[in-house]
């Protein structure tokens, strides 16, 4: 592992012992799943880094199926995986560098959120700004998974997980949600020095200077998960623009935008929704869009529109319930291959490796 010079051992330990993890306490972490709709604010970044960077911002929309008259329109949203479709482009045409992430990041500005940039900035403490943000994840872009807790020694620790984003666009994504967080509290409380963060630990192992240039932190590398480090006390500092008004009516938005879009009427949500709802997922395109009374070519043609195919819908869906039934102890393994489709338990394992390397 390598740091910069100067970082304390307390700050440089990427893997806590056992006694550690055990008094860790959870505060907050992101519940809903990223595979949700989102508006083209963030797609509309990407093409703008892009324009000012020599690349065409058309590239960057070539096979995501999104129409490049939405990119500008505030209303219109677009599916996450047409989104990981620009990020796709992005990282090929920008070439899969160190840093790249960060650069995109902290163009993320406070603004880019709507409802709940306000309601971020008008909490009362920034522990309300971590149990929101977190909360209201829908809102946002990320596609990592977040837990917030915290660690003995006051230590605030924001933990970003990522192991079920495809592994071509992983650190680009990481990158950009950690460096979007950074962003987001250097302009709730801006000036030097406002935000104690104390350290930020990368699970990936490239060490380059970008990182330490842009944070101004001691940076560890190859560890084994990737967090923002802050000094405990952080979370009852209370943001300059704090009004409990305000918040009254951002959290009514919020919540609003929330929960319309848990029920997105998207043609990929109605397909998740009814294989979730299924005893067994030995299904085919064909079984599927006759329940939804779809002809199986309108079916694949509006799947292929938001970004998907039905096979990705029922891998990703598989895995869900898999992660969920391999929890519960009990459950003989031949019931766990039954309900997710598979003839026996070797298939699940393979299903599983398979699922490991995306």
């Amino acid at each position: 592992m390598t740091t910069s010079a100067g970082v304390r051992p307390d700050l440089a330990e990427c893997s806590p012992t056992p006694a550690t993890e055990a008094s860790k306490r959870v505060i907050a972490a992101i519940t809903d799943p990223w595979d949700h709709p989102r508006t083209t604010v963030s797609v509309a970044i990407m093409c703008e880094w892009a324009a000012q960077h020599g690349l065409s911002p058309d590239a960057l929309l070539r096979g995501s199926h999104i129409d490049p008259a939405s990119v500008g329109d505030a209303e219109a949203l677009v599916e996450a995986r047409q989104e990981m479709a620009v990020i796709r482009n992005l990282v090929s045409a920008a070439g899969a560098r160190p840093g790249l992430g960060v650069e995109l990041g902290r163009l993320y500005h406070l603004t880019a959120y709507g409802y709940l940039g306000y309601l971020l900035t008008a909490s009362a403490t920034v522990r309300d700004t971590v149990e929101r943000g977190l909360h209201y994840a829908m809102l946002t872009f990320a596609f990592t998974t977040m837990t917030a807790r915290i660690d003995p020694g006051d230590r605030y620790v924001l933990a970003l997980h990522a192991d079920d984003v495809p592994e071509d666009i992983r650190r680009f994504v990481v990158e950009r949600d950690l460096t979007a967080v950074v962003q987001i509290q250097r302009e709730l409380f801006p000036g030097p020095e406002q935000v104690p963060l104390l350290e930020i630990r990368l699970a990936g192992s490239d060490d380059d200077d970008v990182y330490r240039d842009h944070f101004g932190v001691p940076v560890a590398f190859g560890c084994t998960r990737s967090e923002l480090v802050y000094d405990a006390s952080y979370l009852d500092q209370k943001p300059p623009m704090a009004n409990a008004h305000t918040t009254q009516l951002m959290v009514a938005q919020c919540e609003r935008i929330r929960v319309e879009r848990l029920h997105h009427t998207g043609v990929a949500a109605r397909v998740r929704t009814h294989l979730l709802d299924q005893s067994s997922l030995d299904l085919t395109l064909e079984e599927v869009a006759a329940s939804l009374h779809y002809a199986p070519r309108t079916l694949r043609r509006h799947l292929e529109h938001e970004g998907t195919t039905f096979r990705e819908l029922l891998e990703e869906v598989r895995r869900s319930v898999a992660e969920n039934l391999l929890r519960e102890r009990g459950i003989p393994r031949s019931e766990i291959a039954r309900r997710l489709g598979y003839q026996d338990w070797s298939s699940v394992e393979r299903a599983r490796r398979r699922w490991r390397r995306r």
